[in-house]
């Protein structure tokens, strides 16, 4: 396993729907505790822990169209072969309504 760097980036264009169902997918494997991003030999899969530390932000971006970016940041120790380790961070500013 590769210890350090990029292991996957990907970029598309979704309605709502599809969004809000790429969204679900996301939350159902995270319940089930595995996921599978990418395909074929570009595929990075990962066993997910119990406990996550999460960063979100939203700021306003943009040179000559102004845009609006929501950012969300999932993070969690690992060995060194990819195994979750036990990790607790407080939550808190977190509310979806």
């Amino acid at each position: 396993m590769r210890k350090h760097g990029k292991l996957l980036k990907s970029q598309a264009t979704f309605t709502r729907e599809e969004l809000a169902e790429l969204l679900e997918g996301l939350a159902a494997r995270v319940r089930e505790g595995t996921l599978t991003l990418g395909e074929n030999s570009g595929k990075v899969e990962m066993d997910l822990p119990q406990t996550f530390t999460v960063e979100m932000e939203v700021q306003n971006t943009g040179k000559r169209v102004l845009k609006r970016e929501l950012e969300m940041e999932i993070v969690w120790p690992i060995e060194p072969d990819g195994t979750p380790l036990p990790g607790r961070d407080p939550r808190s500013g977190f509310v979806v309504t």
